[in-house]
């Protein structure tokens, strides 16, 4: 008997240790308790590129004043196909003497630009920040950085602006040439070397000017991440202490009418031949969407052009290959907060968190340029179409179907093209 309440008084002593836990690291991530890092543009290295270095006759020039940089960029048209300038901001770690030792903003998850535009034509900017790593770059080699990269209308955003990092993206021509591994192939904010700020790459000849007062980068000090993390270690710990207390270890029972495949098989959540989620797998996948994701959440439907004539012609075998293949380079190509789904046999569903539908219609090029350009099967050229969607006032079933009704209205017209709804 004594045993007994020993037991009960210790397992009241562990449930009020994980409650007054849970209770304080909630309160902390409801605090939103954040921390922020400004990059010092007195101490940085500032200089400006443009395109005479490729023989171009676009003019860069920039500034120093009290209140931050002017920045003025004069794109010609030359034989360049895409003139260029930029405002190269170094901001390595001079406290360091390794070479590319920057800045790590890998725990931040937003960087604020006090940036004023003084030109009519709204052309577009382009943020590139400029990560060293040893397993893709090379010491004292510049272009081996990789370039983790957005691009913004400045007519939609107020001064200072807040860019999301997880919005940034690799170029899949920077991963090209610079051959780049697929585990490499996600945005890396570890060792930021510089910021570059430039106008849009289609932009038009004319006059570019803008002012940076001040940059700055902000995170969490508590990520929802994070948070889920430690409760669940937390009530995993108390609740394994209290079932370990009150419980004896029981046989395990098997039904010998249950055949063993359709146990393990039972409640799976991916497509056993690509490895993609299947629609259990979807549900579970909207199921951890947040607030903050639902708000821009877009959803990105892909379907391979001629799939049943490529049955037809070269049989199972070689398009099992394909469909895996094409999960690769979908993975490859997409950012780490995208989730792929198989569809249907020749479908598939990307889930793109917090993105925007312009911003979906360019991971879908992207996409699409990484299936142009791989090597198939059987040497077949492969092509996709595809239907995009981005979240409004609707529910979920609503968006699928928007997205779908999107693709179907290009699989009529030809191939290789993409619809948004």
């Amino acid at each position: 008997m004594q045993k007994v309440k020993d037991t009960i008084k210790k397992g009241k002593y562990v449930t009020g240790v994980v409650i007054f836990l849970t209770v304080i690291i909630s309160l902390l991530y409801i605090a939103k308790i954040q921390k922020s890092k400004a990059i010092n543009l007195n101490s940085a290295n500032i200089s400006v590129i443009d395109d005479r270095v490729a023989h171009g006759e676009s003019i860069a020039q920039f500034i120093p004043t009290n209140q931050g940089l002017e920045f003025s960029c004069q794109i010609n048209n030359s034989h360049l196909e895409q003139p260029y300038c930029k405002l190269s901001i170094n901001i390595q770690d001079l406290n360091q003497q390794a070479p590319f030792t920057g800045m790590d903003l890998s725990s931040y998850n937003k960087i604020g630009l006090w940036i004023k535009h003084n030109h009519s034509t709204q052309p577009g900017t382009r943020i590139e920040l400029h990560n060293f790593s040893p397993d893709y770059s090379v010491a004292n080699n510049v272009k081996s950085l990789k370039h983790n990269v957005l691009e913004y209308l400045e007519a939609y955003v107020t001064n200072p602006v807040w860019l999301d990092l997880h919005s940034f993206s690799v170029p899949q021509g920077w991963s090209n040439a610079n051959d780049l591994a697929q585990t490499h192939g996600g945005t890396d904010f570890s060792n930021i070397y510089s910021i570059v700020i430039s106008p849009s790459i289609k932009v038009q000849e004319g006059s570019y000017k803008l002012s940076i007062e001040k940059i700055e980068v902000r995170g969490d000090y508590i990520s929802e991440s994070a948070l889920i993390s430690m409760l669940i270690i937390i009530w995993s710990f108390g609740l394994g202490y209290l079932l370990r207390r009150t419980s004896s270890p029981k046989p395990i029972q098997v039904n010998p009418t249950l055949p063993a495949k359709q146990a393990v098989d039972f409640g799976a959540m991916n497509d056993p031949l690509t490895g993609a989620l299947n629609r259990i797998g979807l549900r579970k996948c909207f199921d951890k969407l947040t607030p903050s994701d639902l708000k821009n959440l877009s959803l990105i439907f892909l379907n391979i052009d001629h799939f049943q004539n490529m049955n037809a012609n070269y049989g199972k075998q070689v398009t099992d290959k394909v469909l895996q293949q094409l999960v690769q380079q979908i993975n490859a190509t997409c950012r780490t907060s995208d989730t792929i789904i198989r569809w249907d046999n020749e479908e598939f569903l990307l889930v793109c968190p917090d993105t925007k539908l312009a911003q979906a219609v360019g991971v879908v090029d992207k996409i699409k340029l990484s299936i142009n350009d791989a090597k198939w099967p059987n040497n077949l050229e492969m092509s996709c179409s595809s239907g995009v969607a981005q979240m409004y006032d609707e529910d979920l079933n609503n968006l699928i179907i928007r997205a779908k009704k999107a693709l179907y209205s290009v699989k009529n017209t030809g191939e290789n093209k993409t619809a948004a709804a």
